[in-house]
């Protein structure tokens, strides 16, 4: 939780003013201390402070703000969220762990709800071959439930040719899997790991049919660590691309209604 250095409060009382839930609080001598009955940890005063007063010792160092480094130019951020595609073919090189793990720190970075910060990661690298049958196996289940019988054939051909890229996986063999308590949070993690694939140069996939497989099967809903509370919010594809993209894709008119 949040401390609050007195020698270097000044008083100007920013923190408390931006304060979601008053938990900041003015002392006698007109320095502020905070109440961590009330604080939930956002980390607001922290990144407010002229002085850097505030301070969470047992979270990481923050980084200071710097207009060269943190601002985004909008028209170039927007043709970045225009051209990103959903890529469905994959040339199965690995990618790194490197760029794994900023994908996760783009993902840890999304806001959620009340600061929870309940969203959760599992990487699937090593385990991809073992995990990916027992996927396979459940989509056809849920496949000959609903009688979608297109679907199943993409099982059928599949399982003729299981060394081969498929039309679940796409080629790819690496896949981050979110699960958290507030599926909107999951979301938001989602979007920017996809984002940051783009930046790196990889291809990404959304796959709701994974996702649907895993959430309807009691093995990998165990394998995943998904409970009554802890839901699966999607499946992320993540893979080297051989496609290259000349421009953005049409799309329909947004439906806004200005009140």
């Amino acid at each position: 939780m949040v401390e609050i250095n007195a020698a270097l409060c000044t008083g100007c009382g920013l923190c408390a003013q931006n304060c979601a839930v008053h938990a900041i609080v003015r002392r006698e001598d007109g320095t502020y201390r905070c109440n961590k009955t009330w604080c939930f940890g956002c980390g607001q005063c922290v990144a407010i402070c002229p002085t850097g007063a505030p301070a969470m010792p047992a979270l990481e160092e923050p980084i200071p703000y710097d207009p060269v480094s943190f601002d985004l130019n909008p028209a170039v951020l927007l043709n970045a969220m225009r051209f990103r595609r959903s890529i469905r073919r994959f040339t199965g090189e690995k990618v790194s762990r490197g760029e794994l793990e900023l994908l996760l720190e783009a993902g840890r970075c999304a806001p959620t709800s009340t600061n929870s910060q309940t969203v959760a990661f599992t990487v699937l690298d090593e385990d991809f071959e073992v995990v990916r049958p027992k996927i396979w196996k459940s989509f056809a289940r849920f496949s000959r439930e609903k009688g979608r019988k297109l679907l199943l054939r993409r099982y059928e051909k599949y399982l003729a040719h299981p060394d081969q890229p498929d039309t679940l996986f796409y080629g790819g063999n690496q896949m981050i899997v979110v699960t958290s308590e507030r599926p909107v949070d999951g979301a938001l993690a989602l979007a920017n790991m996809e984002l940051m694939a783009h930046a790196l140069g990889l291809g990404a996939l959304y796959c709701g049919f994974a996702t649907r497989a895993i959430d309807g099967d009691p093995e990998l809903r165990e394998y995943f660590g998904l409970t009554e509370k802890r839901t699966i919010d999607s499946c992320l594809i993540i893979g080297r691309t051989d496609l290259c993209f000349r421009r953005t894709a049409p799309r329909n008119p947004a439906r806004v209604s200005w009140r």
